[in-house]
């Protein structure tokens, strides 16, 4: 269940996001967030590099996919 406002929503229950590979992450809007499945060694706030197994979330900075 989830309730939408013009600027917050409320989420009773589990939010799942769409998983992706780095590669394959879509053209981000500020603020976007995803998760990945493939970064290798991601460190907070850095780009993401492709080609590993870590699973971590990300967001679009409004110039790059990083972790988070």
């Amino acid at each position: 269940n989830a309730s939408i406002t013009a600027s917050n929503v409320i989420s009773t229950g589990i939010v799942r996001l769409k998983g992706y590979t780095v590669a394959t992450l879509p053209a981000g809007t500020q603020g976007d967030t995803a998760f990945v499945t493939d970064a290798l060694t991601p460190t907070f706030l850095t780009i993401l590099v492709g080609g590993g197994a870590v699973v971590t979330s990300c967001f679009y900075n409004g110039t790059n996919w990083v972790a988070q």
